[in-house]
């Protein structure tokens, strides 16, 4: 089965095992979102998933306020889509930094590198406030460099796409 049709069929199972059967069911956006917030509000877990979950945290506000604003009509499906591939796009990223440690650190770089290009190369909005949308770019030594103006579904995509390009070539 083609990994695009694994995606989609991953989609639909998760947005019907998620559809709201009752009032107070949750939507993907708010199921990652309370989740991510739950993590960085709690004192028990480390330094590195905190950072993580912040920029969860940061990323879904950014997103929502910003769609809110430039979409005004737009329904919540799109940041259910956008909030899945957050959260696979950094599950991926940490997995494919953890299997590059035997990489040199200039791989390692141009590894991460990747990445931040896949957040830039794929925006979501068309005009946002720079200085929020790079700030996690703009800060040294930030675990999640990434732009917060990303459209994730495509930035995934791409990212797949140029990491099976990069392994293929090797």
């Amino acid at each position: 089965m083609p990994n695009k049709m694994k995606k989609v069929i991953t989609i639909l199972l998760l947005t019907l095992l998620l559809a709201p059967a009752a009032a107070g069911a949750q939507n993907v956006y708010n199921f990652v979102l309370e989740n991510a917030q739950r993590t960085v509000d709690n004192p028990t877990v480390n330094f590195t998933q905190t950072r993580i979950a912040q920029f969860k945290v940061t990323a879904l506000r950014f997103m929502r306020q910003t769609g809110l604003e430039k979409w005004p009509g737009a329904d919540e499906r799109w940041l259910d889509v956008q909030a899945y591939y957050l959260s696979e796009f950094l599950t991926l990223f940490f997995k494919e930094l953890v299997s590059s440690d035997q990489l040199s650190s200039d791989e390692r770089k141009a590894h991460i590198l990747r990445f931040t290009e896949a957040t830039m190369e794929n925006p979501l909005f068309e005009q946002v406030d720079e200085e929020t949308a790079l700030a996690y770019l703009k800060e040294a030594g930030e675990i999640t460099p990434f732009s917060l103006n990303t459209d994730w579904e495509k930035a995934y995509n791409y990212l797949n796409t140029h990491l099976n390009t990069h392994t293929n070539e090797q």
